[in-house]
């Protein structure tokens, strides 16, 4: 405008500050001047940004408005990286950017007041930053702004949580994540400048070029730190030799350390897929290692059952195009029963393969495609660990996690002790094999050192031997009733502590121990069996024989095995 009155004649005043009402009006003026109509309030924030870095009255004027209108009305509709350029510009622009040292620019208001305004400019750059991770990095203000008003009590925000990022891309041995190193921002920004961190690791090239990706795939950091969460809990679950022994370091060993799968996928042409919560997970691990090492079988995340000829055992696995854009995620150990994304759809499902041509067959199951479906699919699993146990597929089998609910989930597990002699019962359901339940029974007799222990005076015997069970099943309003002379040809023979596998071939005439490969047995004797039908519950009772079933003269009772449900998932299969 000092231009124009010059060429009009007119005297140049002194430069003095304006309004935000005279700024804007100057803008939209220089607008009908070029006949172009008046942009949004986006424009116009860009348009006084570009204006502060040169050396004009406009730049003066813009360094001398209120904090609060730079902030509410400029800063709002520009980038966060426009924010950076500008906090370049004076020593005000870096102050309102970040908050820092503005009590140092009130000398002469006196104490009480400088305290005051230093409040109110950190509170204004907070909200400032906050408002940049939830814009670029979806964080949920209005949640967050709940959350905030905790801190009182030494909790931060959950947008204060944030973590540091391996950014070597050829590093092979540390992982791209780690979940210790996970940790809570002192600021809003540091928080942002950690997530900015990462978004360039995954979504830029060697060059520094930004790929374009679909709001689908961008970084969000909700979904990192959800996946922080279910791997620390997978790790816990892993170095506590209470729940796994020396399984869970076995498990850990096999681990591949997390990628950054943002460039791979995009030169696979998949940026525009659902993909947010698939980095995150892949992030902090990148699948197992497969197959044996040194004869044993390595034990896979997602662990198994066995029924008879069937067994399943799932890894987790490291991407994998299937078909198209389907992704393997897990996979059996005959490679045959599959979990696959689809990295398009974010649709998330079991597959079976044809054991000929080895191509996927049927969908068996089908979770939904919702943007973070693969992410909670895998934090069931995380929370599931808790109810699981440990042990042996099959009698001297290698080790694994059994999918059976087990005594750390007493809604699905039933316990029962009959004279010392514990049993435990759980089911779950085998899309696999036509849609059964298959049931395991879990059978010990107690020791000294734990409840429900009788002496062998009490319960008037040092062994026992199983010799038939009955079963009582309930499912659509309907029972039927199984008899049977042992259980899937074992007659196990119980003492404290340990047990012997007996087998028969003649229906219990004779009998011989089953080799248990490696010479140790577990601290149950198990047997898994299936049944069909709807959902409902079983129950019954295990008849046992005082000393053995060959040692003459000896009591036979009951043992009974206490109703457990038999009903569908209520989310996810593995």
């Amino acid at each position: 405008m000092g231009n124009g009155a010059r060429q009009k004649g007119l005297r140049a005043g002194p430069r003095l500050p304006m309004t935000h009402a005279q700024i804007m009006a100057q803008w939209y003026f220089s607008k009908i001047q070029k006949e172009q109509p008046p942009a949004p309030a986006g424009t116009y924030a860009i348009y006084l940004l570009r204006m502060s870095k040169l050396s004009t009255p406009l730049s003066a004027s813009l360094d001398a408005l209120p904090n609060v209108i730079v902030t509410a009305s400029i800063l709002p509709f520009v980038t966060s990286t426009d924010w950076l350029n500008f906090r370049l510009q004076s020593r005000k622009f870096y102050e309102i950017v970040h908050g820092h040292d503005v009590g140092a620019a009130l000398q002469g208001f006196g104490d009480d007041v400088g305290a005051t305004q230093q409040q109110n400019e950190d509170e204004e750059s907070k909200a400032l930053w906050c408002l940049a991770l939830v814009r670029d990095y979806r964080f949920d203000y209005r949640f967050e702004h709940q959350k905030g008003d905790e801190e009182d009590d030494g909790c931060r925000p959950l947008m204060y949580q944030t973590m540091r990022c391996n950014p070597d891309p050829d590093d092979e041995i540390n992982p791209f994540l780690s979940t210790s190193n996970v940790f809570t921002a002192s600021t809003a920004f540091i928080s942002w400048k950690h997530w900015r961190k990462i978004d360039i690791c995954l979504h830029h090239d060697e060059h520094g070029q930004q790929f374009d990706v679909s709001p689908s795939a961008q970084l969000v950091g909700p979904y990192f730190l959800r996946a922080a969460h279910l791997w620390r809990k997978i790790e816990q679950f892993c170095s506590d030799e209470s729940l796994t022994g020396d399984l869970g370091p076995m498990i850990q060993s096999t681990l591949h350390p997390g990628v950054r799968f943002g460039r791979s996928l995009v030169e696979e042409g998949y940026q525009d897929g659902k993909l947010s919560a698939f980095k995150a997970v892949y992030s902090f691990y990148a699948g197992q290692s497969l197959g044996d090492r040194d004869g044993m079988v390595l034990p896979g995340l997602f662990g198994g059952y066995n029924v008879y000829d069937h067994l399943s055992h799932s890894c987790w696995s490291s991407p994998e195009v299937l078909t198209g854009s389907k992704v393997v995620v897990t996979k059996d150990v005959n490679d045959l029963k599959l979990t696959v994304f689809d990295v398009e759809s974010g649709d998330l499902g079991i597959y079976f393969r044809s054991t000929r041509s080895r191509t996927p067959g049927t969908k068996a199951v089908r979770y939904g495609n919702s943007d973070d479906q693969i992410l909670r699919w895998f934090e069931n699993h995380a929370n599931l660990l808790q109810k699981y146990s440990v042990g042996r597929l099959t009698p001297g089998g290698f080790k694994s996690i059994l999918r059976y609910p087990s005594l750390n989930d007493p809604t699905n597990c039933s316990h029962a002790v009959t004279r010392g002699v514990e049993v435990v019962a759980s089911s779950i359901y085998a899309v696999e094999i036509g849609g059964m339940f298959v049931f395991s029974i879990r059978m010990r007799m107690l020791r000294p050192e734990e409840p429900d222990y009788m002496s062998p005076e009490e319960r008037g015997f040092d062994t026992c031997q199983l010799v038939s069970r009955y079963w009582r099943i309930t499912h659509g309003g309907e029972v039927e009733e199984v008899r049977g002379a042992g259980v899937v040809g074992y007659y196990p023979l119980l003492r404290e502590g340990d047990h012997e596998s007996l087998v028969s071939d003649d229906g219990g005439r004779t009998f011989h121990e089953e080799d248990s490969g490696e010479g140790i047995r577990e601290k149950y004797f198990s047997y898994q069996s299936c049944t069909d039908g709807g959902e409902g519950s079983m129950e019954g009772y295990l008849q046992f024989k005082a000393g053995s079933i060959l040692g003459g003269a000896g009591e036979v009772f009951d043992v009974r095995v206490a109703p457990f449900p038999l009903k569908f998932p209520q989310c996810y299969q593995y």
